[in-house]
């Protein structure tokens, strides 16, 4: 999940760009009432999504960049208050990477020391390999130096960018927007290496006063739990979203929709991680009996029904399975 403010940063670009943003909007599969607020949650593929379709079928290219360059204090509500209320650089960096899921539950960044007078800036991202998570990660570095150079007044330029993704076909607009021609494609990790100086400069609009009293607001706020990144738990998490009400409503195909990956793809990454749907499947009733037998209440005909049994006979058979495990 993520805050429906991350797409509709794409959908501000698109707009000062003359194309629709509503069309946009809805081939990404956000809903209308979602885009009256900023305090809701969409899934984190409609992010991904109006990104590859902005840069594909809209005629945005370096969407990703172009995204992030765009920032405005205020856009991610809090999240941009706790960076720019901060006394330096390297606190703003801290308290956005301690607050990442105000936003996201996919996404975070870490600052670490990586040698003498330098800093690194790692990036992540739990999703598969595909354009989405590339323009995703450009977003964020694009965002990170926009309001490092915004917040300091100073021109911070990276000591070098290392990115996971394949060299585009021209760099310089990469170079152009993160500011150093030293990008390496195709690195083990996507990150931005700067001065351990730069860390040290103060913001433009540090208020400590006011950071206090953001961070113990932020700590009363819902943060956004971060998604299971191997396949068997992101599965738990699906099923557990999915009504358990009738017989045949849990269905491999609902659950792949819901992951947005086809069925096949789906039982290749379970087969791949030692499991298969159908014992994911059981898992979950397993799990979910457990639940409803803290209070026990209903008869077991309907037990099995919630479950997606067809019977008691066939839940009394799962339970003697289960005991055996």
């Amino acid at each position: 999940m993520c805050s429906v403010a991350l797409p509709k940063m794409v959908l501000a670009r698109t707009m000062r760009t003359g194309h629709e943003a509503g069309r946009l909007a809805r081939e990404a599969g956000i809903p209308a009432w979602a885009m009256d607020s900023d305090d809701i949650t969409v899934a984190n593929d409609c992010f991904l999504r109006t990104l590859v379709l902005a840069e594909h079928h809209h005629d945005l290219p370096d969407v990703g960049l172009r995204v992030g360059a765009d920032f405005a204090v205020g856009q991610l509500g809090v999240y941009d208050y706790l960076f720019t209320t901060a006394r330096t650089l390297g606190e703003g960096y801290a308290a956005s990477g301690r607050h990442v899921d105000l936003i996201t539950g996919v996404g975070q960044y870490a600052v670490m020391a990586a040698k003498e007078r330098v800093v690194r800036v790692t990036f992540s991202l739990a999703e598969d390999e595909d354009r989405g998570r590339e323009l995703a990660i450009q977003t964020g570095m694009s965002d990170l130096l926009s309001r490092s150079r915004w917040a300091t007044g100073r021109p911070i330029s990276p000591v070098e960018v290392s990115l996971r993704q394949r060299a585009p076909r021209r760099s310089t607009t990469f170079a152009d927007f993160l500011g150093t021609t030293r990008i390496a494609y195709g690195a083990d990790t996507d990150s931005v290496t700067l001065r351990a100086a730069d860390l040290a400069l103060p913001l433009r609009t540090a208020d400590p006063v006011l950071a206090a009293i953001l961070e113990r607001h932020a700590a009363l706020l819902p943060h956004i739990q971060p998604r299971p990144t191997n396949w068997p738990d992101r599965v738990q998490q699906a099923l557990a979203a999915e009504t358990l009400a009738e017989e045949g409503t849990v269905s491999l195909t609902a659950v792949a929709r819901r992951l947005a990956t086809s069925p096949r793809t789906l039982q290749r990454r379970l087969a791949e991680a030692g499991t298969t749907w159908r014992h994911e499947l059981d898992r979950a009733r397993q799990t979910q009996f457990a639940r409803l037998h803290r209070h026990p209440a209903a008869p077991l005909d309907r037990e099995a029904g919630l479950l997606g049994y067809s019977d008691a006979r066939a839940l009394r058979r799962a339970r003697r399975r289960w005991a055996t495990h």
